[in-house]
């Protein structure tokens, strides 16, 4: 595969993306106990979404019919996603929900078979089930037991991720990152502020303040990581992208280490260290597994 700059910066572009959303795993995690979760995921998607339609002014004219569909359902993708996400972390743990979340990673090459009719490679499966071996390693020594509520929750959250990022391997190819973008976010926004506005009397007491963390949720961990993630995912290849990706629960599981007083184990340094493994089996650069 050609490294060029712009696979390279693709590469660096998912990474930053990972970080970002792992890292605010704890910032989710304190949020809820000032906003129930329908209200954050609707604060958090329309504040997101207000301002990506504001830097996107200049571009408002490129878009055409296609490009609003293919936005609008990537939003109620991405709705799904985090709805299941933010009702189950309240039931388990924040390093639990990392894990759970990068079972996603197993759905991708079979998801896209189902949708594109495009067979997915032995590396594609063998960086899959690789990736998943790692979290799964991490997930068992967690805090909390067997399977709870909040795993099951969780793992909603993980097959619509899949199918988000499937779609968005190739959507990113066919539209602005940046228009695509404010339609996914700005339609999460409606439908998070509808379903919480339906389903859930706003909390009492709420000062100015509380907002900051929804926020940063909305910048830090909706704007800036999902533009990265569909630029970054205009230059590499889809089972790559979902691996590279899945490095959000390493790094979710080391801030809920760092700020929440979760254990760090010699596991998690195993699982971590497999879930690394899996880039370069789906990179095709192991020895005896080339592309």
């Amino acid at each position: 595969m050609n490294r060029d700059k712009k696979y390279i910066g693709g590469i660096v572009a998912l990474f930053l993306a990972a970080f970002a959303w792992g890292s605010a795993y704890t910032v989710m995690k304190s949020n809820l106990e000032i906003f129930p979760a329908m209200w954050l995921l609707g604060i958090r998607f329309a504040i997101a979404g207000a301002l990506m339609a504001v830097i996107c002014l200049p571009k408002w004219k490129e878009l055409d019919r296609q490009t609003v569909c293919h936005g609008v359902w990537m939003g109620m993708l991405l709705y799904m996603e985090f709805f299941f996400f933010t009702v189950g972390i309240q039931y388990t743990t924040a390093s639990r929900s990392a894990f759970v979340v990068a079972a996603y990673i197993i759905f991708v090459p079979g998801a896209y078979w189902l949708v594109f009719r495009k067979r997915p490679g032995k590396l594609d499966v063998a960086a899959s089930v690789t990736c998943l071996l790692g979290a799964a390693i991490i997930l068992l020594d967690s805090a909390g037991g067997g399977i709870n509520k909040g795993d099951l929750l969780t793992v909603g959250s993980s097959l619509f991720y899949a199918v988000h990022v499937m779609y968005g391997s190739v959507y990113a190819k066919q539209h602005s990152p940046l228009l695509l973008n404010m339609l996914q976010i700005g339609t999460a926004g409606i439908i998070g502020l509808a379903a919480a506005f339906l389903t859930t009397p706003f909390p009492t007491g709420v000062q100015f303040a509380d907002f900051g963390g929804a926020i940063y949720l909305a910048v830090g961990s909706t704007i800036i990581p999902y533009l990265l993630s569909l630029v970054g995912q205009r230059y590499v290849r889809p089972t790559t992208s979902a691996v590279i990706l899945s490095f959000e629960s390493v790094f979710g599981c080391l801030a809920s280490v760092l700020v929440l007083g979760d254990r760090l184990t010699p596991r998690f340094v195993l699982g971590a260290a497999v879930v690394l493994f899996s880039f370069f089996v789906a990179e095709g650069i192991v020895p005896g597994m080339k592309r």
